[in-house]
């Protein structure tokens, strides 16, 4: 259930397999949480028609049977969506699959209504029937909300991404 802001009341939240019709909202509710993180840190800046190239990312996603985007509704209308995915270890390591979620996002006036923690449940049970033991996900530090989310569901810190600028004034 999500408490509806606007009239007080609650409307059961389902969560489903993206179709085809729902990737413009999908991609709104991406550029929502992109802004988000591009108000957090310069370094998210988008490339020019992102628009057209993330809808095609979705698109094929469709058809990709390691991939899944799961979208929360309520009342018929699109309030979260996750990006899910299996990836391949190198064969060096002991654990050969494990589960990405490369995105999270939940509407902004919809947060902490519990949608986020269903998306999350969802997409865990996706991953254990696919018989992936390990979920793996990045968040940026300076996202305190979604970091705060991922340690309330069990997620511990694994590994810290780096990040280099290299100077335009070294020699090639």
């Amino acid at each position: 259930m999500i408490a509806n802001i606007m009239t007080g009341t609650s409307s059961p939240v389902s969560v489903r397999r993206m179709r085809l019709k729902d990737v413009p909202r999908v991609r709104e509710l991406w550029q929502e949480m992109m802004a988000y993180h591009l108000s957090l840190d310069p370094r998210f800046e988008l490339a020019i028609g992102n628009d057209a190239a993330y809808e095609e990312y979705l698109r094929s996603s469709l058809e990709n049977y390691d991939m899944a985007v799961f979208v929360a509704e309520t009342e018929g209308r699109i309030v979260g969506y996750t990006n899910a995915m299996i990836l391949n270890n190198p064969p060096v390591f002991a654990l050969g699959r494990y589960g990405f979620i490369s995105e999270m996002a939940v509407e902004t006036a919809c947060q902490r209504g519990g949608i986020g923690r269903q998306m999350w449940e969802h997409t865990r049970r996706w991953f254990k029937r696919r018989g992936i033991e390990v979920i793996q996900l990045n968040v940026s530090p300076q996202n305190q909300k979604g970091y705060s989310f991922w340690k309330k569901v069990g997620c511990r810190e694994f590994l810290t991404i780096m990040w280099h600028d290299i100077p335009r004034s070294i020699d090639s």
